[in-house]
C-alpha cells in the first residue's frame, strides 16, 4: 500500500515536473523570441524565426497570421506555404470566419476535434485534414491587430495551457512587431526628413542662386538710368561674372550704320593684346553676333573648337583660350539692337538653367537700352524744340486749361520788359494784356480748347500797335487738349503796309479817273478859251460891257485849264521827281486845287508869304500833297466854328524853309496827339487815318520834318518844314 502511495506521488512529482520543465522551456522560448527578433527585422522574418522556436516546444501542421487592414481581416504569412486554403492575401468573411469571432471576443479558442465540429467555418480546415487548432488574439498597445492560428493534425493536440504560452508570444510577438513598425516609421521619417533636408538644402541653394540672380538683374535695372551711357551700361554687367561662368563678357550694339561695335566688359585674355578691344568691329553678315542677330534666337556653343558654327572671331577666341561660348541677341519691339556674349575657360559651361537666366538678363537690358535710347532721343528731340521755341522771333507762350501761363519764349519776355509788364509761369494769361483785350483773348482760349483746332484773331492796341493772335491745341495721350500754344505776332507795320498799298491803288484809279476827266475837258475849255480870243478880236462888234463878260470867260476856262493840269500832275506823283522848288509856289499850287472847297464852306484863307525865301530840293507834287492834306486837316476842324480862319505862313528858320497851316479849330486833345502820325487813326467818322502818316513819310523823305503845335479850344498850327541845301 504504501509502494502504491509512493508511486501515485512520482506520478505526481513527474508530473509537476515536466510542466515546470515545460514552462521552463516555454520562457526560454518567449525569452528567445524576445532577444532573436530584432528592430531592423522584416515582419515575415519575425514569422519565421517565432515559427522555428515555436516547433521546438508545441506541435503545429499550419501556421497563419491573419492581420486587420483599414477594417478588413487579411491572412499575411502562411507556413507552410502553398497551402489550398488560408492563402496569404485571402480575405476572411466577417460573418463566418473563426478569427472573426476571436478578434470579437478579444480571447482565445480551442478546437480539439475539428472533424466532428458542426461549425461552418471549420469546413475549410477540413480540407486540408486539420483536426485541432489554437487561435488568439495578436493585442499590441493601441488595440488588437490580428490573430496568430496554429492547427495540427492530431486530435486534442492544444490544451489551455497551449493557448496561453502561445497567447503570451502572440503578445511578445505584437510588441515586437509594433516596435518593429514604430522604428521603421522612426527611420523613413528620418530618411524623408533627411532627403527633404537634402531637397530643402538643394532647393535653399537653388533660391540663394536664384535670388542673387533675381538681384544682380534688379541691381542691373537699378544701375541703368535713362542717363547712363552705353558704356556705363556695359559696365554694370560684371556682376554676372556671381552666378555664371563668364570669363569674357562682351556686350554689342548694332549702330545706324549696320556695324556693330563692341563693348568688352570682361577681358578673356591676360594682355590688352589678347582681349577683344572696346572699339572691335565685328563682320556685320558673318560673325557670331550677326548670326543671334539676323536669326532672333541664342546660340550656344558648348565646346567651341568641335562646333558646327564656325565665325571670324574665334581666332581671337582662341587666344583668349575660351573654349564654350554663349550669344543672346538683344531685342526691342522684335527688331534686333545688339547682342550679349559670354565666354569660359571651360567647355560646356552654359546649361539650360544659365540659358534662362542670361535670356531674362537679355530681357531686361533690352529695355534699359530702349529706355536709354529713347530719352536721349526725346532729350535731343526737346532741346530741339526748346531751342526753336527761343529761336522763334513771334511771342509763343503756352497756357494749361486753368489760363496759366506754362511757359514762354524769349521775345515775350522781351517785350515784356518793353511794357513793363514780366511775364511769370503760372501767371494768368490775360493779365498780360491791357483790360480792353481781356475778352478778345479769353475767347480765343475758349475756342481752342472746345473745339481743339486752331483760332486766329486781330486785336488793336490803344497805343496803335496791332497784334495777331493765333492759338494752336496740345493734345495729351488721352487726345484730350490740355494746353494751348499761343503765337502773338507784332503785324502793325504789315497792315499799314497793306493799307497803303490798298489806298495807293485807291488813288492810282482816282488817278486814273481824273486824269480821263481832265482830258475830256480838256477840250471844250480849250475851244471855250479859243473861241473867247477870237471874239475878243473883234472888239467893234462888240460893245465894251461884252468885252468884259469875254474877258472874264477867258479867265475862267484859263484857270479850269489850270487846275486840270495841276490835277493831272497830283494824281501822277508814283516817283519822287527832285527839282529847286520856291515853297511858296508849293502853297499856290496847293491852293489851286482845294481853295474852293475851303472857301465854300465860308472860311477863310490869309495869306503871309515870305519874300526872298531861298529854293529847296524837293518834288512838287509829293510836297503839294502834303500841303493839301493839312488844308483839308484845317478846314475839317473848323466845322460849327464861329471863327473860321486858316492862316499860311511860309519863312525860314534854322536852314528849314516851313509852311505854316494854322486854323482856328477846336484843337487836339493830348491823349489823340501822339498817334496822329499813326496810321489808320482817325478822329474823323470818313477818315482813313492815312493822311497824316502819308505826309510825314514824304516830309521824311526830303529830309524834313512836320511839326505840330495845339492849344484846345483855340486851334492847331502844322508846320511842314524841308532843309535848305547848304552850297559846297
Amino acid at each position: 500500500m504504501e509502494k502504491g502511495h509512493s508511486n501515485s506521488k512520482n506520478m505526481l512529482l513527474n508530473s509537476q515536473l515536466r510542466e515546470l520543465i515545460k514552462r521552463n522551456m516555454q520562457l526560454q522560448i518567449i525569452n528567445q523570441i524576445a532577444k532573436s527578433i530584432t528592430l531592423e527585422m522584416t515582419f515575415d522574418e519575425m514569422i519565421e524565426d517565432v515559427a522555428v522556436k515555436l516547433q521546438r516546444i508545441i506541435s503545429f501542421d499550419l501556421m497563419n497570421l491573419c492581420m486587420l487592414d483599414h477594417g478588413e481581416l487579411l491572412v499575411k504569412r502562411e507556413l507552410p506555404k502553398g497551402t489550398t486554403v488560408l492563402k496569404e492575401g485571402t480575405v476572411l468573411d466577417p460573418q463566418i470566419s473563426w478569427a472573426w469571432e476571436v478578434i470579437r471576443k478579444r480571447h482565445f479558442s480551442i478546437r480539439t476535434d475539428i472533424q466532428n465540429d458542426g461549425q461552418a467555418y471549420t469546413r475549410d480546415l477540413k480540407t486540408i485534414g486539420m483536426k485541432s487548432m489554437v487561435i488568439v488574439p495578436v493585442i499590441a498597445r493601441t488595440g488588437i491587430i490580428g490573430t496568430l492560428n496554429l492547427g495540427s493534425k492530431n486530435v486534442g493536440e492544444y490544451t489551455i495551457d497551449d493557448a496561453n504560452f502561445l497567447q503570451q508570444v502572440a503578445d511578445q510577438l505584437a510588441l515586437l512587431a509594433e516596435d518593429a513598425r514604430l522604428y521603421r516609421e522612426e527611420i523613413s521619417l528620418r530618411k524623408k526628413w533627411e532627403d527633404s533636408y537634402k531637397i530643402a538644402t538643394v532647393l535653399m541653394q537653388e533660391m540663394e542662386k536664384r535670388n542673387l540672380q533675381l538681384e544682380i538683374i534688379n541691381k542691373i535695372a537699378k544701375n541703368i538710368t535713362v542717363e547712363t551711357s552705353l558704356e556705363e551700361i556695359a559696365g554694370s554687367l560684371v556682376e554676372l561674372n556671381k552666378v555664371v561662368a563668364c570669363d569674357m563678357l562682351n556686350l554689342c550694339f548694332l549702330e545706324k550704320e549696320n556695324s556693330i561695335i563692341n563693348n568688352t566688359v570682361i577681358e578673356g585674355g591676360e594682355t590688352q593684346d589678347q582681349s577683344i578691344s572696346m572699339c572691335f568691329v565685328f563682320d556685320r553678315v558673318n560673325s557670331g553676333p550677326a548670326r543671334v542677330m539676323s536669326e532672333k534666337r541664342i546660340i550656344v556653343r558648348p565646346n567651341i573648337f568641335e562646333d558646327p558654327y564656325t565665325f571670324p572671331e574665334d581666332i581671337v577666341l582662341a587666344h583668349l583660350n575660351i573654349k564654350s561660348q554663349i550669344i543672346m541677341p538683344l531685342f526691342v519691339k522684335g527688331e534686333s539692337i545688339g547682342a550679349l556674349i559670354l565666354g569660359s575657360h571651360e567647355p560646356f559651361s552654359y546649361k539650360e538653367e544659365e540659358i534662362v537666366f542670361l535670356r531674362q538678363v537679355a530681357d531686361q537690358l533690352s529695355l534699359c537700352i530702349e529706355n536709354v535710347r529713347l530719352y536721349s532721343e526725346e532729350s535731343m528731340s526737346k532741346r530741339a524744340w526748346e531751342e526753336t521755341f527761343k529761336a522763334v522771333t513771334d511771342m509763343l507762350i503756352v497756357i494749361n486749361r486753368r489760363c496759366q501761363i506754362v511757359r514762354f519764349n524769349k521775345a515775350v519776355l522781351e517785350l515784356g520788359r518793353a511794357r513793363n509788364i514780366i511775364p511769370q509761369v503760372g501767371q494768368l494769361w490775360y493779365e498780360y494784356f491791357d483790360p480792353e483785350q481781356y475778352d478778345h483773348v479769353q475767347s480765343l482760349l475758349k475756342e481752342a480748347f472746345e473745339k481743339g483746332q486752331p483760332v486766329n484773331k486781330r486785336i488793336h492796341l490803344p497805343n496803335g500797335v496791332i497784334w495777331d493772335l493765333s492759338s494752336y491745341p496740345i493734345y495729351n495721350k488721352d487726345s484730350i487738349v490740355n494746353e494751348v500754344v499761343v503765337s502773338i505776332r507784332e503785324v502793325t507795320e504789315r497792315v499799314n503796309m497793306e493799307a497803303q498799298l490798298i489806298q495807293s491803288a485807291k488813288l492810282a484809279a482816282i488817278g486814273e479817273i481824273a486824269s480821263g476827266i481832265a482830258h475830256e475837258l480838256n477840250s471844250p475849255l480849250t475851244a471855250i478859251i479859243g473861241n473867247t480870243l477870237l471874239l475878243e478880236r473883234d472888239a467893234i462888234i462888240h460893245p465894251p460891257e461884252k468885252g468884259k463878260l469875254l474877258d472874264n470867260i477867258k479867265k475862267c476856262g484859263e484857270r479850269c485849264k489850270n487846275i486840270i493840269l495841276k490835277l493831272r500832275a497830283f494824281v501822277r506823283q508814283e516817283k519822287y521827281s527832285f527839282e529847286p522848288i520856291n515853297m511858296n509856289d508849293i502853297v499856290e499850287g496847293a491852293l489851286a486845287l482845294v481853295a474852293y472847297e475851303i472857301e465854300k464852306n465860308n472860311i477863310r484863307i490869309i495869306k503871309n508869304f515870305a519874300r526872298g525865301l531861298p529854293e529847296v530840293t524837293g518834288s512838287r507834287q509829293h510836297l503839294e500833297q502834303v500841303l493839301v492834306n493839312l488844308l483839308i486837316n484845317a478846314r475839317d476842324s473848323l466845322q460849327d466854328r464861329g471863327i473860321r480862319n486858316i492862316y499860311l505862313t511860309t519863312g525860314i528858320e534854322d536852314r528849314f524853309v516851313y509852311i505854316e497851316v494854322r486854323d482856328t479849330g477846336c484843337g487836339i486833345e493830348s491823349e489823340h496827339l501822339k498817334k496822329i502820325f499813326s496810321p489808320f487813326y482817325t478822329t474823323k467818322v470818313m477818315g482813313t487815318g492815312l493822311g497824316l502818316s502819308i505826309s510825314q513819310n514824304i516830309a521824311e523823305a526830303h529830309g524834313g520834318k512836320i511839326a505840330v503845335e495845339t492849344e484846345i479850344g483855340h486851334g492847331s498850327k502844322f508846320s511842314l518844314m524841308i532843309p535848305v541845301e547848304e552850297e559846297p
